[in-house]
């Protein structure tokens, strides 16, 4: 029983070999698991989005640097931000409208909103939570 199953692992290698496929353990797919409009309101981490964001908008001030990530996988966007005080709204929007918050509480470092349509032009905005004193990076 043993030699037919290694005889049948070793067949199953020479012909990925032979395609010209390779099949590694632990190796993830670039793609997530869902794209532009469907990616709403999901953790870019958890839909594995994240994988190939870009940085596509960014502003920084004193200790606090914001984001605008996009993954080209998902068509996705969303918000990132470092080192922001607690009390702060760390918010995303794009232009049809949609938009995703998260409020910084004490001890959180790094920061993330969930996600929205990034097929269109999003931007990454930071302020005190129910103000209209924001910061936010560009449309991108």
């Amino acid at each position: 029983m043993r030699t037919v199953r290694n005889a049948a692992t070793l067949t199953a290698a020479l012909l990925l070999a032979a395609t010209g496929v390779a099949a590694l353990p632990g190796t993830a797919s670039a793609a997530g698991s869902c794209s532009g409009a469907g990616c709403t309101g999901k953790d870019p981490q958890a839909a594995g989005c994240g994988d190939d964001a870009v940085t596509s908008a960014s502003f920084s001030g004193a200790s606090v640097r914001v984001e605008l990530r996009y993954s080209p996988s998902c068509h996705a966007a969303w918000a990132r931000a470092a080192g922001a005080p607690a009390g702060q709204a760390l918010f995303v929007e794009n232009t049809r409208g949609a938009k995703r918050q998260v409020s910084i509480r004490n001890g959180q470092t790094t920061v993330w909103t969930t996600m929205i349509d990034g097929t269109v032009k999003a931007r990454a905005c930071l302020g005190p939570a129910n103000s209209d004193a924001i910061t936010c990076t560009g449309w991108a």
